[in-house]
């Protein structure tokens, strides 16, 4: 297997990321380039760490996209995903695979809150080819609060919210904030099939999930499968499964 790995050195994670995946890389056997093009340099399949560079590698052929971690903490974990974003690609997830790896590494599973405000989650981009840009989408949501991204504003108007206490609805399009409200217990509407939550969330406003523990549990389970360590991936071992 030879592969090519775009990383943006300006970035301060991707050159440190890098090297734990070429260290991975070398242990498994797996020769990779290394370069900072915006544009694929040959058939070889790309792995693309982030998703602000590299929109015409996506569009050109195989690659392997290194994302933000669906949970626990972003500067241990990373997500791998073939061709696409979310649950548009492909998550190579064993089919044998059980429950260990969500004891190891998951969070507890809450029970469902319930209170009185709708919120709507900003993002940064959609991801999404429902809307073309994110006030298309903001438009056709009712809410009583807005909760802006970490690096958004709030066009809305709508009052900011600071937490999800009080909340009887977490309206998402596809951001990972869905896969931390599931988890902890704020029932989700996902508007966008690329959610990683899709599978336990609503998907009009008013329409929710209030699925039971066990299914969650199960999705839970899936989702650990879904990314992976520093560690793991300086030791090679997602390349038992990704490649």
């Amino acid at each position: 297997m030879r592969l090519v790995l775009h990383c943006e050195p300006r970035i301060p994670w991707q050159p440190k990321r890098a090297a734990y995946f070429l260290e991975g890389f070398r242990r498994k056997g797996i020769e990779c380039e290394v370069t900072d093009s915006r544009q694929r340099l040959d058939e070889r399949p790309a792995v693309l760490l982030g998703t602000s560079c590299w929109r015409a590698v996506e569009a050109t052929g195989s690659h392997l996209l290194v994302d933000r971690c669906s949970f626990g903490d972003t500067e241990k974990f990373v997500s791998l995903v073939w061709n696409g974003h979310g649950r548009r690609g492909r998550h190579m997830v064993p089919h044998n695979a059980n429950g260990e790896r969500w004891e190891r590494y998951g969070v507890p599973i809450e029970n469902w809150k319930y209170g009185s405000r709708v919120i709507l989650c900003g993002q940064t981009e959609t991801y999404s080819p429902r809307f073309q840009r994110l006030e298309d989408w903001y438009r056709t949501v009712s809410a009583t609060h807005f909760r802006k991204h970490p690096a958004g504003d709030n066009p809305t108007g709508l009052p900011d919210a600071v937490t999800f206490d009080d909340c009887s609805e977490v309206i998402t399009l596809n951001s990972s904030v869905a896969v931390q409200c599931v988890l902890s217990g704020y029932p989700v509407v996902a508007m966008d099939e690329g959610s990683m939550a899709w599978d336990v969330s609503g998907h009009r406003v008013g329409d929710l999930k209030h699925v039971g523990h066990d299914q969650r549990r199960a999705w839970a389970e899936w989702l650990a499968w879904t990314q992976w360590t520093d560690d793991e991936i300086r030791e090679g071992a997602p390349w038992d499964y990704h490649l």
